[in-house]
């Protein structure tokens, strides 16, 4: 049955502690939020449309940009009632290039729902029959551009004197700048709350949220029982924004058994919409096999590699891929890195349904110099010089 209770979560300003997870060392120290006003639309129309009619036909009417369009009749300035005859009424959409947009069956954000991306062009269509006359919870945002290489470290100074196109850290407290895009994460099930999920509503520097990190892993987020991961994850529905998947361990993705499976089967039968799958990959196991040479190793590295990222697609063909944690195992030479950076990157940047990859640098193979100047290492300039295409190669219409 439909939820159609009254959306009262409507709030000025918010301050609220959220966890910024180190990957190092757990620590999890608190940070404020402040929340972004959404500023006015002074030209009065936006080239977002919403039909009554399919093929885009009359009756329809413009939305306004990056507020949250629900059958409530509360307003403020992150939220908005849907016009009147427009819940429950929506069957087709024009959706401007450079934007995102989100329909949701329930007010919430929950049940059926769907997120178009026009990234390279107009997005015009009809709604799948799933959500045609079913909608009551729509958001439509500007997306933020990045390249595909990104950077994971918890230094958010140190990712943006490496200018990474987009990079996360774990956590929940930083925000974007003119070198790069960032992208929280809710670290463990204690980030993901109705909380963070409002503070998320009132920003206009982020359009994705990473999940719980390693929820497999007890020294990680360790959620062990998939119902808990899919309370909190259905959370963050709330936002409207693309959402990824929790990211498991290199040997928990595909098998029926395995975490991230399980994950996946529980959100399909709740109609938990999952637009992006997050991997990790450090070719365990294969450590201390090396060949005669390290170009030989990085090699059979990048072959080893090549096989899990088709693996993944096979496994999840409707979701894009972000490969959020990645390198050739800790334990091998600056050299086999430096090859196995240089030869994933240009492959991954071949890959159209990768959209994003960020390298783990080793603890004793680190990017920069460190504070205050943070000059890349040897190993950090080769990633700085790297250059990887634009995330998104098309528009994404699921389906």
């Amino acid at each position: 049955m439909k939820y159609k209770r009254l959306y009262f979560m409507i709030f000025l300003s918010v301050a609220i502690s959220v966890s910024a997870c180190s990957k190092k060392d757990g620590a999890q120290p608190s940070v404020y939020v402040p929340p972004v006003e959404v500023p006015p639309n002074p030209s009065g129309t936006t080239g977002m449309t919403i039909s009554q009619s399919l093929n885009q036909e009359s009756p329809k009417t413009d939305l306004d940009v990056s507020v949250i369009y629900t059958n409530s009749t509360q307003s403020s300035a992150n939220f908005k009632p849907l016009p009147n005859g427009y819940n429950d009424n929506i069957k087709s959409f024009i959706l401007p290039k450079g934007y995102m947009v989100t329909f949701a069956e329930n007010q919430n954000g929950t049940g059926e729902s769907i997120c178009y991306v026009a990234a390279v062009s107009d997005v015009k269509a009809n709604l799948p029959s799933r959500l045609v006359g079913k909608v009551s919870f729509v958001r439509f945002f500007p997306i933020k551009y990045t390249n595909k290489k990104g950077l994971c470290n918890t230094n958010v100074s140190e990712s943006a004197a490496q200018k990474s196109s987009w990079f996360y850290n774990w956590g929940l407290g930083a925000t974007s700048s003119e070198t790069g895009t960032y992208t929280p994460m809710t670290f463990g099930k204690g980030a993901a709350t109705t909380a963070n999920a409002l503070a998320f509503i009132t920003r206009t520097d982020v359009d994705h949220i990473l999940s719980f990190n390693e929820p497999d892993n007890n020294s990680q987020a360790n959620i062990p029982i998939i119902d808990t991961a899919i309370a909190h994850y259905k959370l963050m529905l709330q936002t409207g924004l693309r959402l990824v998947s929790p990211a498991v361990e290199q040997d928990n993705s595909t098998a029926s058994t395995d975490w991230l499976p399980m994950f996946m089967d529980a959100a399909n039968q709740q109609k938990l919409r999952v637009d992006v799958i997050a991997l990790h990959w450090y070719d365990w196991g294969n450590e201390k096999n090396d060949k005669a040479t390290d170009q030989l190793t990085a090699d059979a590295v990048l072959t080893r590699f090549k096989n899990y990222v088709a693996k993944l697609h096979a496994a999840y063909p409707n979701q894009s891929l972000w490969f959020t944690e990645y390198n050739c195992n800790p334990a091998r030479s600056e050299a086999v890195h430096e090859l196995f950076m240089k030869s994933s990157t240009a492959y991954l940047n071949t890959v159209p349904y990768v959209e994003r990859y960020a390298y783990f640098f080793p603890k004793s193979l680190p990017v920069s110099s460190g504070s205050p100047s943070y000059t890349p290492t040897p190993l950090g300039s080769v990633w700085y010089n790297i250059s990887s295409p634009s995330a998104y190669s098309s528009n994404i219409i699921p389906n």
